[in-house]
């Protein structure tokens, strides 16, 4: 599709590069996707137009900015794999999560981190943390994973709610046996909006032995400004926090 003066309008080399990098989270505030790639706010909104139009994802408008999923001809556009999005993943407490990952992603990509999606990690075990929760045994993965250039891995946790200490317990006591195992070697990274989750799994890291030099709380709001504060200014923002430090 082309404009006057043979100008392409679809979406060009660029966008389908934003798109192969939202694929790898699904769903992202359209800031965050900005951020990732280096855009700048107009030219991140004029890359969505054009795959918006080419139903390559959609967006919607929700508190806290506009967000975009991914759709399945996306999907087919970049290669990825078919599978559906996760249930709830675009409204409520779902798409703030999303959200909120989609950050995290976004400060990994600025500070090229080979990260790993919680996508990619369904196909792959060693992501996989054993939680003895209701006298059953289930599998659990981070939202994120990062793989150091050393070797070792590092599991990122983005919780926004908060949770009994009972069941932080039962996840904490997996990540502590997966980092003796060496199999998160490099340990563990939990994101939250809210102080008092951040307080709550750090009493629960401490009570279920993970090592302090292998846990670490982070704000949100933190990740979000230095994310920020790596890309261009036209993404024009207070900084509310000199406290962010990288992650990893």
């Amino acid at each position: 599709m082309s404009g006057r003066g043979g100008i392409a309008r679809g979406p060009g080399p660029r966008s389908m590069e934003a798109l192969r990098w939202l694929a790898r989270v699904d769903v992202a505030g359209v800031e965050a996707l900005g951020v990732a790639l280096g855009f700048s706010r107009s030219v991140t909104y004029s890359h969505v137009a054009r795959l918006e139009e080419a139903g390559l994802l959609v967006r919607a408008f929700a508190h806290g900015g506009s967000v975009v999923a991914i759709t399945a001809s996306g999907r087919r556009a970049v290669g990825a794999d078919r599978a559906k999005l996760r249930a709830g993943a675009t409204h409520g407490m779902g798409l703030r999560h999303a959200r909120a990952i989609s950050w995290v992603a976004a400060l990994l990509t600025l500070r090229d981190r080979d990260w790993v999606s919680e996508r990619a990690m369904r196909a792959c075990d060693e992501w996989t943390v054993p939680v003895l929760w209701a006298a059953h045994r289930r599998a659990h993965r981070p939202s994120l994973g990062i793989v150091m250039r050393r070797g070792g891995m590092v599991a990122v946790e983005v919780e926004l709610s908060h949770k009994s200490p009972r069941r932080f317990d039962a996840i904490m006591a997996g990540y502590e046996l997966s980092i003796a195992r060496g199999i998160i070697g490099g340990g563990l990274i939990y994101v939250s909006d809210r102080a008092d989750v951040l307080a709550a799994v750090t009493r629960a890291a401490l009570r279920s032995g993970v090592p302090e030099s292998r846990f670490r709380a982070r704000a949100l709001d933190d990740v979000i400004q230095e994310a920020r504060r790596g890309t261009s200014p036209a993404w024009p923002r207070p900084v509310t926090s000199e406290r962010a430090r990288g992650l990893g």
